[in-house]
């Protein structure tokens, strides 16, 4: 198996073919194997994003979020959007599903429909945990999962130290058993109050980054275990809101394209691949 990282362009400015054309440079130089790209938010049409990929010999994730105001339009929206992403010819799909005020029962059955599609497009879809979703803490992912044992997540750990104040190490059982249906990772350190630390090099965090990353083993681990030839990791630090910055501004306390870079080479030399 082989850790494959990719880039988020969600705290760089995107809006043209030059600009993706000068970040993808970056991209490649610095040793990314692809990029993740979250359509909602990405102007430039598929055309020039795979011309432009192929040129640098970059793979593509892309993301997606359904959206609107009942579960038949997050449907519709998964439908649209899905179909959409494969115009990117895209790794997998990273999908923000469902919402935290639907029922269950509406849930699963948006959740139902992605396994389908999966089916019908044949490419892989990963499920976000991510506040705001049905999946941003432990207990509903863990129902969940066990209505739809098949589902993939992509694991965005922080999410959940947030909604439970807590390391985690509280539920571990829970976490462990979770961790098994994770097929992909955002990797970013968030603590009990918030989703993101200020600087994962600062050594006031140096607990929660080697929590996180004792995590984010577990799922290197499970993944080696059922054969996976590949597991994809993307290094989430984001702009503001997620980063803190200077009062009165918007200025960034730390260097968010710095810390995610900092992030890959942290996890390319500690993560261990098994034997």
């Amino acid at each position: 198996m082989q850790l494959s990282f990719h880039k988020s362009f969600w705290e760089a400015q995107c809006n043209n073919e030059q600009e993706l054309n000068t970040l993808l440079a970056k991209v490649k130089e610095e040793g990314y194997r692809g990029t993740e790209l979250f359509l909602p938010f990405y102007p430039i049409n598929s055309t020039a994003t795979l011309r432009a990929h192929q040129q640098q010999e970059l793979a593509i994730i892309t993301g997606i979020a359904t959206d609107g105001d009942t579960p038949e339009q997050h449907l519709a929206s998964l439908e649209r959007q899905v179909e959409q992403a494969m115009a990117f010819n895209p790794k997998f799909i990273n999908c923000h599903t469902g919402r935290d005020i639907f029922s269950l029962d509406d849930n699963l059955e948006i959740f139902s429909r992605a396994l389908e599609l999966e089916r019908e497009y044949g490419i892989n879809i990963t499920h976000e945990t991510h506040r705001f979703r049905p999946t941003f803490n432990t207990l509903t992912t863990e129902v969940i999962l066990q209505a739809l044992p098949q589902l993939k997540l992509n694991l965005d750990i922080s999410h959940w130290m947030v909604v439970h104040e807590s390391d985690l190490s509280d539920q571990q059982a829970r976490v462990d058993a979770l961790l098994k249906s994770a097929f992909h990772v955002h990797a970013r350190v968030g603590y009990e109050e918030g989703p993101q630390v200020t600087d994962p090099q600062d050594p006031c965090w140096q607990a929660h980054l080697e929590n996180h990353t004792r995590l984010w083993q577990s799922v290197v681990n499970n993944a080696a275990e059922r054969g996976q030839a590949e597991l994809t990791i993307t290094p989430e630090f984001g702009p503001f809101p997620y980063a803190h910055v200077k009062p009165h501004s918007e200025q960034t306390l730390t260097d968010i394209w710095a810390a995610n870079y900092f992030i890959k080479q942290h996890l390319e030399k500690c993560l261990q691949l098994p034997a």
